[in-house]
């Protein structure tokens, strides 16, 4: 930082004719080059220009105590150098470089030109138009002549009187209305299942999306993914409804018993297991299916026009589509509530059997169907579990065991890192628990599995996944503080203490005892639950679990030894003997009914 000083040539001045401005030139002998003079202290520069008197006061112009830097000097040379009065030279020199460094220090933003975001708009608009067009055409153009009856389609508006009778001569009696109008509504429902949902489905939405991504146009979206056995299901229903109208012929109209026509409709229907397994199929993607259509609106914004042109269709009576893809879990389950309506209005009890038969078939299904689907959401589940819990190495959990050197890269993670997702594990109930340790309460996290309890503390880490470099949110994880308790080696005891005495009381308590093979105690753990509702819970699921694991672990291990493998093969050789003999007759050396009795 210094102090300039400039000493300027006297300037001649020339007297300007009338109509001309004033203009300065300097003489020949002024325009030598001359030194500046920047001495370390200005008090001595004011002293030494004074006493040698060279120039006059006027003559001089002093520059304000600032830091000079490139730029400025430049514009400062630049000013001195131009013709004109040098003092107002030098006052436009000292704004234009204010304005230039604040210019400098604002924050630059960046703006699109104009131009582009028009065009970006252009495109968007151009985009819809094209899906538009696309989406209208094969719309007009979905319907497969081929595969569509238009003779059930004919069926929908008709009655169970048209149905039943044909004509208007024959009379139905009033004590068979509501078992007819029971039967006929199966048959309806799943009519009406067929053209108004599933054919919707293929027609409305799967079949324009197809013919889209033809043209070019939402290929990111796989419908195979969204719609998944669709065409399965619509020819079942198809085949049911035909299997229908072909057993109307075998009801007899004097008595209206359609209870043959029930059971030979359900025997088709769950013949072969092609039939309950594509229902399965379908419930159990069905989850995917909705973490996919969510997805899939998110990342692509063409597919919710597509959406809102399909859903503007006369064929979907503003049905959306998460209304449509739920419809085949809701037939498959009301079609017991239907046979149950059947049997309600049954009059013959030979016939009311036949019809309960039916109906635990389809609950079996059904049951089949649930448990598949509970089995894939707990499948999944543990796999989730398997990268969220973390398994302590032997140093941290045993920090005073010593560990040779050629094991300590081996035992420097835990061998059960991928044990829970197994496919006959299952997860039975988790949540918060308080652990009970040194007179106070920890926070904990319990897994109660099938064969285990295990005792962890939540952490939050960073997530794994990233977008544009930045973690996105945290991710929940699972350190496991205690060894798995298994099932078969445990104690369950309830520990609800009200006593003033103790240091501490308990409340909705219960305790874990660790027993090992030798019944010896290497482990006990006291929890408290929230609440009374979340103890009993507990309770009840562990009483459940280890009951259920008792009884495996004891067919289990009947199975290996030699008594169970005997009976089995005397149970085994003594039914091949009675099926050889004749019905009436009776195995040799052994007394028969009567001679017990006498």
């Amino acid at each position: 930082m210094v102090d300039l000083q400039l000493f300027t040539p006297v300037l001649r001045v020339s007297e300007p004719e009338e109509g001309e401005p004033q203009t300065i030139h300097p003489n020949k002998e002024q325009l030598s080059r001359r030194h500046a003079i920047i001495p370390d202290n200005p008090n001595d520069q004011n002293q030494e220009s004074s006493s040698q008197g060279c120039c006059s006061s006027d003559n001089v112009i002093i520059v304000p105590h600032v830091q000079i830097s490139p730029n400025e000097s430049h514009l400062f040379n630049r000013a001195i150098s131009s013709g004109g009065g040098l003092l107002a030279d030098l006052q436009r020199a000292t704004i234009a470089s204010q304005a230039f460094y604040a210019e400098a220090s604002e924050p630059q933003k960046n703006r699109s030109p104009w131009i582009l975001k028009r065009l970006y708009e252009w495109s968007g608009r151009a985009k819809r138009r094209e899906i538009i067009k696309h989406v209208q055409a094969a719309l007009e153009t979905s319907k497969d002549h081929e595969i569509e009856d238009d003779e059930l389609e004919k069926l929908l508006p008709v009655s169970y009187e048209e149905m039943f009778t044909g004509d208007d001569t024959i009379q139905i009696p009033a004590t068979k209305i509501k078992y007819l109008q029971a039967v006929w509504e199966l048959f309806h429902t799943e009519l009406v299942f067929l053209y108004r949902q599933l054919f919707v489905l293929r027609d409305v939405y799967k079949e324009p999306l197809k013919r889209c991504q033809v043209e070019g146009c939402l290929l990111l979206v796989e419908p195979d993914l969204l719609f998944g056995n669709l065409e399965q299901l619509c020819r079942i229903s198809r085949s049911f409804c035909q299997s229908f109208l072909s057993l109307l012929a075998i009801v007899d109209k004097e008595n209206w018993d359609c209870t043959q026509l029930v059971v030979d409709l359900f025997e088709r229907f769950s013949k072969g297991p092609s039939t309950i397994s594509a229902y399965q199929a379908y419930c159990i993607n069905y989850k995917a299916t909705m973490e996919y259509l969510g997805s899939i609106r998110q990342k692509e914004e063409r597919f919710t026009e597509f959406e809102r042109i399909c859903l503007a269709d006369e064929r979907c009576f503003r049905l959306q589509l998460e209304d449509l893809l739920i419809a085949p879990l809701q037939r498959i389950t009301r079609l017991p509530i239907l046979l149950r309506e059947i049997y309600k209005y049954t009059a013959d009890e030979e016939n009311k059997l036949r019809v309960e038969k039916v109906i635990e078939t389809m609950t079996e299904s059904l049951r089949s169907i649930d448990d598949s689907v509970q089995w894939l959401h707990n499948f999944e589940r543990l796999q989730q579990l398997q990268t969220q819990v973390i398994w302590p190495n032997i140093n941290e959990l045993e920090p005073k065991s010593y560990i040779p050197d050629f094991l300590r890269v081996a035992l420097s993670r835990q061998f059960c890192e991928n044990l829970l997702a197994h496919p006959r594990r299952k997860l039975i109930h988790e949540g918060p628990l308080e652990l009970v340790e040194n007179g106070r309460t920890t926070d904990v996290y319990a897994f109660l599995f099938n064969d285990m309890f295990v005792l962890s503390k939540a952490k939050k880490c960073a997530s794994k996944l990233k977008v544009k470099g930045v973690p996105i949110g945290k991710s929940e994880h699972f350190v496991v503080q205690r060894q798995p308790v298994p099932l078969d080696s445990c104690v369950f005891c309830d520990a609800d203490s009200n006593d003033h005495s103790t240091p501490m009381s308990l409340k909705f308590a219960f305790v874990i005892i660790h027993l090992t093979r030798y019944y010896q105690v290497v482990g006990i753990y006291t929890l408290q639950a929230t609440d009374k509702a979340d103890k009993e819970l507990w309770i009840e699921k562990f009483q459940e679990s280890i009951e259920n694991y008792e009884s495996i672990q004891l067919k289990d291990m009947l199975k290996c030894t030699p008594l169970f493998s005997s009976l089995s093969l005397r149970r085994c050789s003594s039914s091949r003997l009675m099926s050889s003999k004749p019905e009436h007759s009776h195995p040799p050396n052994l007394p028969t009914q009567k001679e017990t009795e006498m």
